[in-house]
């Protein structure tokens, strides 16, 4: 099994071993609840996992913390946002994720200078002000609808959210972090380092 990441270690896309212990949950609709072992060398730790009856996760235990890097100057409503959204996915709860993902979103491009009050024209102002490159336009668009489901009950569509798509959206907040916070701390980090060589 491949997991999204391990809720111990922290490295993304890791494989596990074959499950150890198996139990069938047939009051649960076929719900199946197995132990797997992280193959990070550095780690082995165990993993509960909770999966449909056809190898689908739903969850896993000890939620995975879903953490930026440290090192990056990414504002702390940002983090704190995120963080909300990873820990909601991890416990299964997709909507309340997804809802999450997109104040990531706001936040980011709030902080970018783009403050237009409804986030569609903030989107819209972001690509055309090449804040957010043209790639992601209809990602993030696609984070607002959810969101935006999510915020209005009366027009919900989100009883269809799963993990498959509550992950997909987080991924891509990460993405968003990692182009407007990230690499430009790395950046400056990796200048700050030349210009420390040069003068020595």
């Amino acid at each position: 099994m491949i997991l999204d990441q391990c809720p111990h270690c922290g490295v993304r896309s890791v494989q596990t071993t074959a499950r150890f212990v198996e139990v069938l949950c047939s009051r649960d609709g076929g719900i199946l609840w197995h132990l797997e072992r992280c193959q990070n060398p550095e780690c082995q730790r165990l993993i509960l996992v909770e999966a449909s009856n056809i190898g689908q996760v739903r969850q896993i235990f000890p939620f995975t913390q879903y953490q930026l890097d440290p090192k990056a100057t990414v504002p702390q409503p940002i983090r704190d946002d995120f963080r909300e959204a990873g820990l909601c996915l991890g416990a299964g709860c997709f909507k309340a994720s997804l809802v999450m993902s997109r104040r990531v979103l706001q936040r980011c491009l709030t902080d970018q200078g783009c403050t237009q009050h409804k986030l569609v024209d903030a989107i819209d102002a972001a690509v055309k002000d090449s804040v957010l490159c043209k790639a992601f336009h209809p990602l993030a668009n696609e984070i607002r609808q959810y969101g935006n489901l999510g915020a209005h009950p009366d027009d919900d569509q989100l009883v269809n959210a799963n993990r498959e798509s509550a992950h997909q959206v987080l991924e891509f907040a990460r993405l968003l972090i990692h182009e407007f916070y990230e690499i430009p701390s790395s950046a400056a980090l990796l200048k700050q380092n030349r210009q420390a060589s040069k003068t020595t």
